[in-house]
């Protein structure tokens, strides 16, 4: 009988236990509900005029798009503009001017409309800010993000948002994801670098003085203060930026919004520290491998030519660093250097955007004063950089400056060549013949076709994700040291270029890219050949016009080369064997369509006569 009890009430509570409280249910639903991933969301973008929200917004369709969706910005103003035909003064913006509030509110009708016509894939005005995204590929489906750029100061107009976009009725069938990102900005050194940059390159102030267009601004500001109201809905989702990530707030945040977009919104300021890119120096040649009696490998050490480059990469990244410290102290605007982590828990020496002790880095003769010291603790440093490398020998080897400069060098696995799985080690020539189909899929579609066993370049976005983060929060120098079909991906992001198309990126060996932070969150690129070698006409490179990129991009277009690489037109196993058993040079082009392949595909260079400069980074996949 005690036995029969005893189980009684055991089962009873277990019954209560796998009960939860109504509260944990209804949380544990708002979490599963928010988590899901649907094919459609908007991001709307709340704050006062001179806060960075079009530079989170274009920010954010730069990230969003490299990291594989399709992305479109909508901006209210540019409407507007043209319901107005043309800038409108301070008083349009007054609350108690009725018949511009209705025109603002058929502006924002129109912008909403817009967006979500293309959020459900149909015809639309097609009054963006930035140009078409690339069509997807090889049977890969994209979500669809749209970013709804404008004040949204009040209740009333987000709940009007909310409303349009979340209509059970008008949106029946057509699942939409709305978030709402703030930017709150009460930094008078911010406020002010934010205001110079508006009258300086907003269409509403185009051929105005500076002064007056000023004014004209701080008198907009005050006309939105006075009926501004923040977010403090619990019940939706949102995000509340403080001083361009100085701080940030989120509710009701889960998903790709938190594993992804949260991490970069953190990350990104308005420093003008300089991010330099550069491939990891030769491996040995060929006679320094039979001197030795080695074999290529993944393995390899650098050889005289890849120690020349990491001595002369070491020259010019000191004085590249020294420069950025003279400039910041000239600057109008600077975060501080000495950010991250407080061991104290309180906020580090001086505060954000403070000029504090800036003198005092560098001394007259361009040397930092400040003591920066290795990872020995007791060795001071020249100059400050945050650098990162690949595991591979080669790569790390590159930074190695010698034992006098122990410089800290995050190493990642993230910075590891393309993984070409069964393929490793073997030459695309050579899979032409042998993997015809494959080979085909790969000159189709080099983006999405994955290797056997290993990976495509699609997947690079996903574990280059935490390396773009890193390079965005810095607000000093930044020195990535990798391999070819990783900088390509990573330099896609950083030329806001479709990074579908990134596999054409030419990547010159002992040269350095250097890109500095451009005007509406751009980057502007340069490129430094700092070694002479034959490889180094691997590329040709000229510059385009500002005019032709948004957000201020001076890009570097390669001219598509010729390739020995070609499309094969190979239908059955029979032309296969026959291949195999006539195997020759003039067979593998009896075979080979007129159709151009990409002119670098990974860590591949499809240009005889050139010396391989790694085991993996030539000729050999």
């Amino acid at each position: 009988r005690g036995v029969r009890i005893m189980c009684f009430l055991d089962r009873s509570i277990q019954y209560r236990l796998s009960k939860p409280p109504a509260l944990f249910s209804f949380c544990l639903y708002q979490r599963i509900r928010l988590t899901k991933k649907d094919e459609r969301l908007v991001i709307v973008l709340v704050g006062l005029p001179g806060r960075g929200k079009s530079f989170i917004a274009r920010k954010l369709q730069n990230f969003v798009t490299w990291r594989g969706s399709e992305c479109r910005v909508f901006n209210v103003g540019k409407y507007r503009r043209q319901a107005a035909d043309g800038a409108c003064a301070a008083d349009f913006f007054d609350s108690k001017n009725s018949a511009a509030a209705e025109m603002r509110q058929q502006a924002a009708s129109l912008a909403m409309d817009d967006m979500l016509k293309w959020l459900d894939k149909e015809e639309w005005s097609g009054t963006t800010t930035h140009p078409a995204v690339t069509p997807t590929t090889n049977g890969v489906r994209k979500d669809r993000v749209g970013i709804f750029d404008a004040t949204n100061s009040t209740i009333e107009r987000r709940e009007w948002v909310l409303k349009e976009c979340t209509c059970g009725v008008k949106r029946a069938g057509k699942p939409t994801g709305v978030v709402f990102v703030e930017s709150i900005c009460d930094d008078k050194d911010l406020l002010h670098a934010n205001f110079m940059t508006k009258v300086n390159n907003s269409p509403d102030y185009k051929d105005m003085d500076v002064k007056e267009a000023m004014a004209d601004l701080l008198s907009r500001v005050k006309k939105y203060e006075e009926a501004y109201e923040t977010i403090d809905d619990d019940t939706q989702s949102y995000i509340k930026i403080f001083n361009l990530s100085s701080k940030m707030l989120v509710n009701h945040i889960y998903g790709r919004m938190a594993k992804s977009i949260v991490p970069a919104l953190m990350a990104w300021n308005i420093g003008t520290r300089p991010v330099f890119v550069c491939r990891a120096g030769q491996t040995l040649n060929e006679s320094e491998r039979a001197s030795l009696q080695c074999v290529m490998s993944r393995s390899e050490s650098l050889g005289s030519q890849g120690r020349e480059f990491r001595d002369a990469l070491f020259s010019h990244m000191k004085v590249e660093c020294l420069d950025f410290i003279r400039r910041r102290q000239k600057a109008a605007f600077s975060p501080d250097l000495n950010t991250g982590t407080s061991i104290s828990g309180r906020m580090n020496r001086s505060g954000f955007g403070s000029h504090v002790s800036l003198a005092s880095l560098v001394d007259e003769n361009g040397e930092e004063e400040e003591q920066y010291v290795g990872t020995d603790g007791v060795t001071p440093l020249p100059f400050r950089c945050h650098i990162m490398s690949s595991t591979m020998p080669r790569a790390r080897q590159t930074v190695e400056w010698g034992e006098n400069m122990p410089y800290p060098v995050e190493m990642l696995s993230n910075l590891n060549p393309l993984d070409k799985g069964d393929f490793t080690g073997q030459e695309l020539e050579n899979l032409a013949v042998t993997n015809p189909e494959w080979y085909n899929q790969l000159v189709d579609d080099p983006f999405y076709t994955r290797f056997p066993g290993g990976e495509c370049y699609g997947d690079l976005t996903s574990r280059l994700e935490s390396v773009v983060v890193d390079i965005e929060q810095q607000v000093g120098p930044v020195l990535v040291v990798s391999h070819v079909s990783v900088l390509q991906v990573l330099v896609a992001y950083l030329r806001g270029t479709p990074v579908e198309n990134c596999t054409s990126i030419a990547l010159p060996m002992n040269t350095v890219l250097k890109f500095t932070p451009a005007k509406g969150g751009g980057w502007q690129e340069s490129q430094h050949c700092i070694l002479n070698s034959p490889s180094n006409s691997l590329s040709d490179l000229k510059c385009i016009d500002d005019s032709m990129h948004t957000g201020g991009h001076v890009t570097p277009l390669v001219r598509r080369r010729s390739s020995a690489i070609q499309r094969l037109s190979i239908s059955s196993a029979t032309k296969r064997d026959n291949i195999s058993s006539n195997n020759n040079e003039d067979s593998l082009s009896e075979l080979c369509s007129p159709m151009p392949a990409p002119p670098i595909w990974g860590d591949h260079q499809s240009s005889r006569g050139l010396e391989p400069s790694s085991p993996d980074e030539n000729f050999i996949i």
